[in-house]
C-alpha cells in the first residue's frame, strides 16, 4: 500500500491533535484527575497504535523495501522510528505498572513526563520528515 501525500498531512494533523490532547492530560495528571487523565491517555494511544499501523509502518515499510543506502533522510526516518517504538514500549509499561504486573519505583511520573518528551521529539521529527519529503 502506497501512502500519499493526503493520507500523509491527514496523519500529520492527527499527531498534532493527538499531542494537544496528551498535554491535556498531563494537565488532567497535573490537577489530580487521574481516572480522566488514565482514560484520556490510553483513548490517545489507542488512537496513536491505529495510526502505526495503519499509515506511518506502511510508509517505513516502503522507505526499507527501496532502500538505496544511508543518507541523513533515511537516518532521520530511523530515529523517528525508534523514538515511536520508545514511547509505545514507554506507554506499555506505565499501564503494566499501574496495573500492577510490572513492580515500579514508588512514583512513575518521571516516566510520563518522559513518554510526553518522547513524543513531542518524535513529533518534530514527523514534522521536519513530512516538509522533507513532501513540500
Amino acid at each position: 500500500m502506497t501512502i500519499g501525500p493526503t493520507q500523509t498531512l491527514v496523519n500529520l494533523v492527527l499527531q498534532v491533535a493527538l499531542v494537544v490532547g496528551a498535554i491535556s492530560g498531563a494537565y488532567l495528571g497535573r490537577r489530580r484527575r487521574f481516572r480522566r487523565h488514565c482514560l484520556a491517555m490510553r483513548i490517545l494511544m489507542a488512537v496513536q497504535i491505529l495510526a502505526i499501523a495503519l499509515v506511518m509502518a506502511p510508509s517505513l515499510a516502503a522507505y526499507v523495501n527501496n532502500w538505496t543506502g544511508l543518507s541523513w533522510l533515511r537516518a532521520e526516518i530511523i530515529i523517528h522510528a525508534v523514538f515511536g517504538i520508545v514511547l509505545i514500549g514507554l506507554w506499555s509499561f506505565i499501564n503494566l505498572a499501574l496495573l500492577g504486573i510490572v513492580k515500579t519505583p514508588r512514583h512513575l511520573r518521571r516516566f510520563m513526563w518522559a513518554a510526553l518528551a518522547v513524543w513531542l521529539v518524535s513529533l518534530a521529527l514527523g514534522i521536519h520528515l513530512y516538509t522533507s519529503i513532501w513540500a
